[in-house]
């Protein structure tokens, strides 16, 4: 710790080192969480979405077709961004439990 930083310590009321505290944790979880946010352009499989969502494979392709979640074709293979995963999961709990059939 240098000097200068010492006595800003030492000269700072208790008061103020906890706004000093409190703004710098919440400039690094904003910063924190923004970074997480970007991430979740992942692609999952089939399987990983059906098992995030809580369905079936027949449901989430169910699901896919009627437009409630987009899926990605590559090659042969279907992917689902982790974003729209979560978008779907909203909307499945409300469909998830209701009486009418898609």
């Amino acid at each position: 710790m240098s000097t200068n930083e010492e006595i800003i310590l030492h000269s700072s009321s208790k008061g103020e080192l906890k706004g000093i505290f409190a703004e710098v944790l919440k400039e690094e979880l904003s910063t924190f969480f923004n970074k997480e946010s970007k991430t979740d352009d992942r692609l999952l499989t089939r399987k990983q979405a059906a098992e995030i969502l809580g369905i079936a494979l027949p449901s989430l392709h169910k699901f896919t077709k009627n437009g409630i979640i987009k899926a990605f074709r590559i090659g042969n293979s279907v992917r689902y961004k982790m974003a729209d995963v979560e978008l779907a999961l909203q909307s499945i709990q409300g469909i998830k439990y209701s009486r009418f059939k898609l």
